[in-house]
This record gives C-alpha cells, sequence and structure tokens, in this order.
C-alpha cells in the first residue's frame, strides 16, 4: 500500500536502481522532497534509505503499478536509460506506461536523461566529438541508440521534440558519458555547437542538476546537455 506524508511535493522516482537514479534519491532526500521509489526488485533499494523513502514493486510495463505509483506523486523522475540498465529491461515500453500514467492522473512534470547521440534540438550544431558519438552508437550499439530514440519520443510526442505533445512539462537531461560519484559541480549546462560543453559528468552532478529541474521553469521542454 503507497501512502502520503506531510505538505512537501511528491516525487515518484524510476530507475532507482542505476548509479544516477540513486543520486537522485539521495538528493531529492537532502532538499526535503517526500520520495516514492519504484523498482523491479526492491532488494536494489539500499538498506539506509529505511522509511525515508516509499517503495512501490512491480513490472514497469504493468499500468496499474505504474500508475499507482505515479498518481501517489505530483512529478516524476525517470532515471531509465539503456545505456545505465541490464539488456533486456523493458524500458521503451515502461516510458510509455509512465508517460500514459502521468496524463491519467494530470501529472505534468517529467523529468528524464537523454544524449546527444540522439538529435532533439534543431537550433543545435552538434561538434565533432558529438558526431563520432552518434556514429558510434548507431553502428556498435544499435538497440541501445533505437531504445534512446525511442524513449526521448515517448516524452517529448514529436520526432523532433520540438513540440509538446504528450502534454508534459518535460526537462531532459542529456550528457555523453558519466562518471560515479559527485564531481566538482557542473561546469556546463547547454547546448553541443553553441557552448563549450564536455564529454563527461558526474552521476551525482547529473543528478543534482535533474532535482533542481522540479522548480526551475527555464528548461521546460527543452532538452540542455551537462557536462564537469
Amino acid at each position: 500500500m503507497i501512502e502520503g506524508s506531510g505538505d512537501l511535493m511528491r516525487v515518484s522516482v524510476f530507475g532507482a536502481e542505476n548509479d544516477i537514479g540513486r543520486q537522485v534519491v539521495e538528493e531529492l532526500l537532502c532538499r526535503g522532497y517526500t520520495v516514492l521509489v519504484f523498482v523491479t526488485d526492491p532488494t536494489t533499494v539500499p538498506v539506509a534509505w529505511g522509511p525515508r523513502v516509499q517503495l512501490s514493486t512491480g513490472r514497469l510495463t504493468d499500468p496499474v503499478a505504474v500508475g499507482a505509483a505515479v498518481g501517489w506523486g505530483e512529478a516524476v523522475v525517470n532515471a531509465l536509460d539503456p545505456r545505465l540498465s541490464r539488456p533486456g529491461a523493458c524500458l521503451v515500453e515502461g516510458t510509455g506506461v509512465v508517460v500514459a500514467a502521468m496524463a491519467r492522473h494530470g501529472v505534468r512534470r517529467y523529468i528524464g536523461l537523454g544524449s546527444p547521440a540522439v538529435g532533439l534540438c534543431p537550433s543545435e550544431r552538434p561538434t565533432a566529438r558529438v558526431r563520432v558519438h552518434r556514429a558510434y552508437l548507431r553502428v556498435v550499439h544499435p538497440r541501445v541508440h533505437h531504445r534512446m530514440q525511442q524513449m526521448m519520443t515517448m516524452v517529448t510526442g514529436t520526432g523532433t521534440g520540438t513540440g509538446t505533445g504528450t502534454g508534459l512539462d518535460w526537462t531532459l537531461v542529456r550528457f555523453l558519458r558519466h562518471t560515479g560519484g559527485r564531481g566538482p559541480g557542473l561546469k556546463y549546462v547547454g547546448y553541443f555547437g553553441h557552448d563549450d560543453l564536455g564529454c563527461c559528468a558526474a552521476a551525482g552532478d547529473i543528478a543534482a542538476f535533474a532535482v533542481t529541474q522540479l522548480l526551475d521553469t527555464r528548461h521546460v521542454t527543452d532538452a540542455p546537455a551537462v557536462s564537469n
């Protein structure tokens, strides 16, 4: 049974099994949010979270279980990412179920992860590094590339990401590669080709930026890229 508590903003988190997802939960707790994590395997939840975190378990493709988790909250942070998750995970289908549940329950704010390997911002001028990364992912990891593209399209509701077809107030935090733990803080937030963005960002810094976007409207229906 999912319970609510207090008057603080309630945030439902998906993907808490991976490094960035765990950092997202830690950041939310540190900032005073009320948190629910939806996981397929409850043994992946750190014992240290204890009663500070509501726990919901089920299949990502189960509309009832996912709907209960989404409906409990006022915003969703989805840290599911083909680069971070085990092979075979139903990330595309699961993201579709999350988006559908948000529409049913009237939850609009969505924060997710993305990659510049998938073209999303029409005004962006990819650097040589990004062009190589895109080509590498398409050729060497075509399934990962395709899943990322599908997930980002499901959230934005369009093939290019320039519209708001799903009705969500979405923000996708993009990065090329991530390192573990927390770094010195993000040095760059912007767009490839316009800003001096690097190729790496620490998981903790990605998570901290993602959490700040819950109340920051500057990047609604946008996909800023970040790096240390």
